[in-house]
């Protein structure tokens, strides 16, 4: 009877493992190389050399509380440098609305546009014909997720979630 047990337990181990790993894999990693609006080239790998990257999906250009949301996290910089956080903003849409987009909040990180919802799409946050979900995402340094939140409603702030989560506060 024991061993039967330490059988099945060791199956069930090696099956939630094997899910778990299948799990993580389905969720995408970020693009090596990607363009910002501006057509710059963005190298994920020398971005995060030295920083966390920290991608921000804005559900649309006209949307208020991502206007809020990205002008908040601007006033908040210096205290996000402190733990070596950098920022990318993902938005849906055409690249002149996303450049009034970027001119309005003057926050002063890269915008790229997801085309055909190409990159949001590998984070399950693509909600086409004209929206992806609104989500801040950290990055390990191989491009997969490290955490990620999402959310929808005007009680939830991300750039509050990214504090708690980092706690920037501490860091010497």
């Amino acid at each position: 009877m024991c061993i039967f047990f330490l059988r099945w337990t060791n199956f069930l181990i090696i099956i939630l493992l094997f899910l778990n790993c299948f799990l993580n894999a389905s969720e995408g990693v970020f693009p090596k190389n990607t363009f910002d609006i501006e057509g710059k080239k963005i190298s994920f790998s020398t971005l995060s050399k030295t920083n966390t990257v920290c991608l921000i999906t804005i559900k649309s250009p006209s949307c208020p509380v991502c206007i809020e949301q990205l002008i908040r996290i601007k006033n908040k910089k210096f205290e996000f440098q402190k733990c070596n956080l950098t920022f990318l903003v993902l938005v849906p849409g055409p690249i002149r609305v996303i450049k009034a987009l970027a001119k309005k909040t003057k926050f002063p990180f890269p915008f790229i546009q997801d085309k055909d919802f190409l990159i949001s799409e590998k984070f399950g946050l693509d909600n086409p014909p004209f929206q992806i979900i609104p989500a801040v995402i950290l990055f390990e340094k191989d491009r997969t997720i490290k955490w990620k939140k999402s959310g929808r409603s005007f009680q939830y702030f991300s750039d509050q979630a990214i504090e708690d989560y980092l706690d920037c506060q501490n860091w010497l």
